[in-house]
This record gives structure tokens, sequence and C-alpha cells, in this order.
């Protein structure tokens, strides 16, 4: 009647939007910010090497910390 592999194709389909989404969105958020040239840059390689852990960091604690 209904294959229940479809449902799940859906959910994963989904679920790797959601985590290109998470990335894409860091990474344009480091790019706008006002933080200085080389700080960026390290932002970028975090996000890049470690792409869902960079991206939840940089949300966490990048974004609103001048420091970094």
């Amino acid at each position: 009647m209904f294959d229940m592999s479809i449902i799940w194709v859906i959910i994963g389909l989904l679920a790797f939007a959601a985590y290109a989404a998470l990335i894409v969105v860091a990474l344009m958020q480091v790019f706008n910010s006002t933080m200085p040239t080389n700080t960026k840059l390290l932002w970028l390689i975090v996000i890049l090497i470690a792409p869902f852990i960079g991206s939840l960091i940089w949300f966490a604690v990048g974004r609103n910390s001048a420091l970094l």
C-alpha cells in the first residue's frame, strides 16, 4: 500500500537540507560580521573543518563575542 522507505528518504533529504542551511547561514554571518579579517578567517577555517560543530559553536559563542 504505502512504502515506508519513501518517508525515510524524505526525512533524510530534510535533515540534509537543514544541515546545509545551518552551515550556509553560519558562513554568511561570519562574512557579514564586523570582526577583523583574521578572526573571520579563523571562524571560516573552524566551520569548514568541522561544519556541524563549528556552526553550532559560531551560533553559541562567535556571533555575540567581540573578543573572538
